[in-house]
Parts: C-alpha cells; sequence; structure tokens
C-alpha cells in the first residue's frame, strides 16, 4: 500500500495575525457555534441526575468557561511547549455523560458527587499529560487512509442533527412531520446562505455563517419563534471558580471510569487533530501530535478544576474554518476569550441558546457537510489499488451511523460498551484505526520503522538548536 503523506505547511496560515475588526467577527462566529454544541453535555447530565435549575445554569456556565480556557491553550502558547498553535476549539465531550451522571446519583450529595467528578476529571487530565509522549508512537497508526475515514465519520456522524435541529421540538419523533413554519425559515436559511456563500468574496465571505446565523435569528423573532424568557431569567454575572462544591474528591472506584473515557478520548482527538492540520494545511509533525495532547491533558486538568467535564475537540468548528477560508488560530483564540466571558455572564450564553434550532438546521449542511468534502479531499491521496481501503472506509461509516439512527440501540449492554459504541464518533474512528491494523499491518510495521527514524533525526536536530540556545 502506497499513500501520500506529504502535507504542504503554510506556516502563514494558522500563525496570521488579523485586525481587531475582522478577528472579533470572525471569533464570534467560532463562540456562537462552540455554546450550541459545549449546553447539550450539561443539560443532559443535570436532566438525567435531577440537578436544580440554579445548579444546571452553573454547571452551563463552567462549561462554557472551561470550553474558553482550552481553545485558548490549543491556539496560543500559554504554558510553554504544550500547544500546538492550532484553531482548534475545544468543549465538552459527549462521552463523559454517563460516567458523570453515574457519579453524581450515586454520591450522598450534589456536593460530592461534584468533588468527585472533579477529582477524578484532573486526575484523567493529568495521566493524558504524562501519557501524551508514548501515545505520539502510536502515530503510524493514523494514515492517510485513517484520518480521512475520520473525517468522513465526523461529517456522516454529525449530519442528523441538522435534521434533529429543523424539526425543533418534534427531533427524534420518527412519527412526526416538520411544521410548515420550521420547514420555510431552515430552508430559507439554506438558500440565503448559499447565495451569500457565492457572491460575498473577502472578509465578508469569511463571515457567511455568522451573517446567515443572524439573518436567520431575526427573521425567526418575525415569526415569533424565539422566547426571550430564559434570557430575561439568567443572571448578569455568575462567576465560575474552582472548590465551588468544595475541594475535590479521590474516589478509587470512580476513577478507573474516567481514565477509559480520557483514553478513548485521546483517539478521538487524535484523528480529529490529524484532520484539522490537514484543513489549515500544517504538517503533523510528532512534536505537534504530542503538543495536542498535552493540551488535551491541561484542558481536561484546568476542566476539572473549575467543576466542568473532559474536553474535546469541536468538530463543528471545523466546518466554519473551511467555509469561512481563515484559517488563523487567532479567531479561535478570540473566541476562546469570549467563551470564558460568556461562562462568567449567563445572560449572554442563554441569548446564543436562545436561536431557534431550525434556523440551525438550514445551516447545519454546510457546516457539516463541509467536513465530509474535507474527508474525500484527503482520501484523494490514498492508494486504492490491491488492497481493502475502500472496505475500511464504508464499514467505519456504516459503524458510525448505527447510534446516530438508533440512540437506544446500546442501551441493554455494559456501560463500557455504552461508552465506546455509542458515540458513532467514537465507534467509527475505532473502527477504522482496527481495520487499518487488519489490513494493512505489514505497511505499518515499515512505517513504524520510518517515523522512528524520522523521531531520530528530529531529536537530533531539536538537540542542535538547543545547544546552539
Amino acid at each position: 500500500m502506497s499513500e501520500k503523506t506529504n502535507v504542504n505547511a503554510l506556516p502563514d496560515t494558522t500563525d496570521r495575525k488579523l485586525p481587531l475588526g475582522e478577528i472579533l467577527p470572525l471569533g464570534f462566529q467560532h463562540t456562537v457555534i462552540a455554546i450550541l454544541a459545549a449546553i447539550p453535555v450539561p443539560l443532559i447530565i443535570s436532566a438525567s441526575a435531577g440537578l436544580s435549575a440554579e445548579q444546571t445554569r452553573f454547571f452551563v456556565s463552567s462549561v462554557i468557561f472551561a470550553a474558553g480556557l482550552s481553545s485558548i491553550l490549543a491556539a496560543l502558547n500559554v504554558i510553554p511547549r504544550t500547544s500546538p498553535l492550532i484553531p482548534m476549539a475545544m468543549g465538552a465531550n459527549f462521552s463523559v455523560i454517563p460516567v458523570v451522571v453515574s457519579t453524581l446519583k450515586e454520591a450522598k450529595s450534589v456536593s460530592e458527587g461534584f468533588q468527585i467528578v472533579a477529582g477524578s476529571t484532573m486526575l484523567a487530565g493529568l495521566f493524558c499529560f504524562l501519557i501524551a509522549n508514548y501515545w505520539i508512537k502510536l502515530r503510524h497508526l493514523f494514515p492517510p487512509v485513517v484520518i480521512g475515514t475520520n473525517l468522513m465519520v465526523l461529517g456522516t456522524a454529525l449530519i442528523p442533527n441538522t435534521y434533529h435541529w429543523m424539526m425543533g421540538k418534534k427531533a427524534y419523533d420518527l412519527t412526526q412531520s416538520i411544521d410548515h413554519r420550521s420547514f420555510f425559515i431552515a430552508f430559507g436559511i439554506f438558500l440565503f446562505h448559499i447565495l451569500i456563500s457565492k457572491y460575498l468574496k473577502g472578509f465578508l465571505g469569511n463571515l457567511s455563517i455568522l451573517i446567515a446565523l443572524v439573518v436567520g435569528m431575526l427573521a425567526a423573532i418575525l415569526l415569533g419563534m424565539v422566547d426571550f424568557t430564559p434570557v430575561i431569567e439568567a443572571k448578569w454575572l455568575d462567576f465560575t471558580l474552582p472548590g465551588h462544591y468544595g475541594f475535590s474528591k479521590l474516589d478509587l472506584a470512580a476513577l478507573p471510569s474516567y481514565v477509559i473515557v480520557m483514553i478513548l478520548g485521546m483517539v478521538e482527538v487524535s484523528g480529529t487533530a490529524m484532520g484539522i492540520h490537514n484543513i489549515v494545511e500544517k504538517e503533523m509533525t510528532q512534536k505537534q501530535f504530542g503538543r495536542t495532547l498535552k493540551t488535551l491533558g491541561l484542558s481536561t486538568l484546568f476542566s476539572g478544576l473549575f467543576n466542568a467535564v473532559q474536553p474535546t475537540a469541536f468538530v463543528q468548528n471545523l466546518g466554519i474554518l473551511d467555509l469561512s477560508k481563515e484559517k488563523s488560530r487567532y479567531a479561535t483564540a478570540a473566541a476562546g476569550v469570549m467563551l470564558v466571558i460568556a461562562g462568567f455572564v449567563p445572560k449572554f450564553s442563554a441569548l446564543i441558546s436562545a436561536v431557534p434550532k431550525p434556523v440551525l438546521g438550514g445551516l447545519g449542511f454546510a457546516i457539516f457537510g463541509v467536513i465530509i468534502g474535507s474527508a474525500v479531499n484527503i482520501l484523494k491521496q490514498v492508494d486504492f489499488e490491491g488492497n481493502q481501503n475502500m472496505l475500511i472506509i464504508g464499514l467505519s461509516v456504516g459503524v458510525a451511523m448505527l447510534p446516530s439512527t438508533y440512540p437506544n440501540f446500546y442501551v441493554g449492554f455494559p456501560q463500557l460498551v455504552q461508552n465506546i459504541f455509542g458515540s458513532g464518533i467514537l465507534s467509527g474512528a475505532l473502527t477504522a484505526i482496527s481495520l487499518n491494523f487488519f489490513f494493512n499491518f505489514k505497511s505499518l510495521i515499515k512505517s513504524e520503522s520510518s517515523s522512528a527514524n524520522v523521531a531520530a533525526e528530529s531529536e537530533k536536530g531539536d538537540s542542535k538548536v538547543a545547544s546552539i540556545n
């Protein structure tokens, strides 16, 4: 199997510094999507664990705050030698939901439950940070066929969200049909975005998602589809501080589940990060790979400290990167700052969450569809002659679509199985990695040897630079 693995690095693509007048709206565009992607996790956990309205609002603010902090750590060199310096917006990982819910339900009180969640999350983050340098040795398990398939899985697993958004309150009920009002606003935004994508150029073209979102929001207000009650009831300020529920606790019975979810998250972010590097045309070196995982570890540690949950890379924002054509990491850093501020201002996050789901449905095809397009672009590098690479792609996408089509498919299985296969993104990625290992074992061994030689040369180069400095 021969594959073209060279990616032309364009250092000015991600490191381009933008004027404030451009970076703020670009960052806000990422912020809106990131908040809407982040809040389902705390809302689902809160509903399942029976948290009060006040506890839920604080939990949502904590997750948004941690998402901002994590995005900043990925984009800027805040902690030396740990950041990959890429536009990777980060937020809550869906895989943690059953584990956190179980912890909160089994605890004697909500405060004790969150203390255990905090302690377990922080230790899992520390584990990820410490193991990062060893994990990079598995990089050869992620050739273009796996990276491209992983992006294809991401896009296809997320596309059903578009349908659910269009259905609004009738989502997940297969016996229902869409309301005419919801259909027309979703279809109208869909067409409007296509038109402005064609005719708006330059900076305005980069803001096509934000422009369509604002127009859709205004149209929804005129049609009486926006409920501002949560915005009115939300506080102006609610500080997210460490130890809100008391000092973190170590629970040896709960810890293994958080470490397992952490490992699964490392697999997911490994594939997603490689997809990001391809989209922004930045080479994924071993150093980059290691720093991406170190950022994930640090982000998880800080998330636990600030009463949030393990983060992951928001694949929704990959679509924005491709659609906006602006791949500067300073845009997602600005989004990170806005998310941190939003974590302190519940009214802001409540306003963003007030955007009607049908409006998002009109944009979802573009946001998620472009991820599939990026996958196709990567898969052009793959050799399909005399191997089973087509089967790897097809089976992985099929496995990923199962929980999206039947969300309760794995409910009767043990919790660990539900954690792994209940996420289409995670199960599809693991399928791609496993099948590639099975079908292309010999090529992977050769690739591992080549990677070891490259790593050795890289270390020699780094030591020379260090001695010069």
